[in-house]
């Protein structure tokens, strides 16, 4: 597999480059669940640059924690931007953008790069055209890859959609979305090119930027670690934790919870380092007979964040 990597041309006043410690939890391409400890290596206000060993795919969402002040927010995987041997470099955009979650001052925009982020694009499977508003991730993604995988609403489903400013004489290769697609972005030898047909000129007057809507509340991911409640009644207790979301979590237990029950919890939980405890509230309990254990959910509470 040959190394991707962003080219000369592409602007870097918004980004800073910068290393975090981050916990990056979702599933990968075949579906199975991971929490992996990795870093960042470029961050923006959109979002960050972050390397990873699993294969992920375009328009996935997952969760990134900050370890060092074990802040959450949800993210939104735009493509990939590098690879080097079994390490990948992926671009990821908050699902939130009105939150500072890097809490840096980045430098602002000028005039002529936000008129450079509204851009016309081309679904290339229906040739439907959308004027977006870019975000400095998304056009990094689009200048390495020549083209970016994006949610199409007439097709219903993500699609490789290119600039739609481009020769209209050159007719859009159409791509078919592949589950389980092994990478983030379509290589042109994966596109077939379709016969040419009539193109579809822009609209007289622009259609208004189409911005992103968050499609569910919180991102739920299936895990398998540990992880530590802590509690006046039951000490520490070492769990198997199930799912993890940016709203809490869901653990298995022999230790019998109730609903409204104040808890700490650190998930993932590493014995002998240090570890971070979120203050908790148990918000349902449902008795597993057959295992003899209890399946609870958690929800965390605001502002209870402390190691």
């Amino acid at each position: 597999m040959s190394e991707r990597m962003p080219p000369e041309g592409v602007r870097r006043s918004s980004r800073i480059p910068k290393e975090i410690a981050i916990l990056l939890t979702g599933s990968d391409i075949e579906g199975k669940g991971f929490s992996e400890e990795t870093k960042t290596v470029l961050l923006s206000r959109h979002g960050a640059g972050i390397v990873s060993r699993y294969k992920l795919s375009a328009e996935q969402e997952l969760i990134l924690r900050r370890m060092d002040t074990n802040k959450e927010t949800e993210v939104r995987l735009v493509g990939q931007i590098g690879v080097e041997g079994d390490v990948y470099t992926y671009g990821v955009a908050f699902l939130d953008s009105m939150n500072n979650f890097w809490s840096i001052n980045f430098p602002t925009p000028s005039e002529e790069e936000q008129q450079s982020r509204v851009v016309l694009m081309e679904c290339g499977s229906c040739q439907t055209r959308e004027t977006v508003e870019q975000s400095d991730l998304e056009s990094d993604v689009y200048r390495i890859n020549e083209g970016i995988v994006r949610y199409c609403k007439n097709c219903g489903s993500s699609t490789f959609w290119k600039r739609g400013s481009e020769d209209a004489e050159e007719a859009p290769a159409v791509v078919e979305m592949v589950q389980n697609r092994s990478m983030g972005w379509v290589d042109e030898e994966e596109t077939s090119p379709t016969p040419a047909s009539v193109a579809v000129a822009a609209p007289a007057e622009p259609e208004p930027v189409a911005h992103r809507e968050n499609r569910r509340k919180h991102v739920r991911t299936k895990v398998n670690f540990k992880a530590c409640v802590r509690s006046f009644a039951h000490g520490d207790d070492i769990v198997n934790c199930e799912d993890v979301s940016r709203g809490g979590l869901c653990f298995k237990s022999r230790k019998p919870y109730v609903a409204n029950f104040k808890i700490e919890v650190a998930a993932p939980y590493t014995p002998g380092v240090q570890n971070f405890f979120t203050a908790a509230e148990i918000v349902h309990v449902r008795e597993l007979k057959d295992e003899k254990r209890f399946r609870c959910g958690v929800a965390y509470l605001k502002g209870g964040k402390h190691s």
